[in-house]
């Protein structure tokens, strides 16, 4: 068995260089301040990310997105459920159950519209948090990863 000391050594050098650990941390930090943000729409900086993904994929099946976004299929399910009770998404119900596309509502176009004001507030509030030449290097990195994705596609 591991001495406490040689596990707070592993700890500590995981806490100090592991980037899966930092971003999940920073990750959390800035949900936080979208999420307050939005509150008051009703919408969380998750739902945010759909919206934002279906209008710009336009009509998007679901697995596409889930690539495009970078997240689960669970997730994305649960969700997109929420999203069409609230009228946000629709979901063509003629094509194969399993692929059917979403497309952005008129009502969650017009909650995307709504919403920038308190973006542009939480978008403030982050940029002030991380610096500008954070912002400038993630906005990089998220570039090239679509980008990349582009052109696997």
């Amino acid at each position: 068995m591991a001495r406490k000391k040689d596990n707070t050594s592993a700890a500590e050098m995981i806490a100090r260089e592991c980037l899966g650990v930092r971003m999940r941390i920073l990750n959390r930090a800035i949900t936080a301040v979208y999420d307050e943000a939005l509150r008051p729409h009703g919408l969380r900086v998750g739902q945010l990310n759909i919206l934002v993904g279906v209008s710009r994929m336009g009509p998007a099946r679901p697995g596409d997105l889930c690539r495009f976004l970078r997240m689960d299929k669970s997730t994305l399910s649960r969700d997109v459920e929420l999203m069409r009770r609230n009228g946000w998404l629709e979901v063509d119900e003629s094509s194969d159950k399993r692929a059917r596309p979403l497309r952005i509502s008129a009502e969650g176009q017009a909650l995307l519209e709504a919403v920038v004001p308190a973006w542009r507030h939480a978008q403030g509030r982050v940029e002030a948090m991380l610096g500008t030449e954070a912002i400038a290097a993630l906005g990089q990195v998220a570039d090239r990863l679509w980008k990349e994705d582009a052109a696997g596609s």
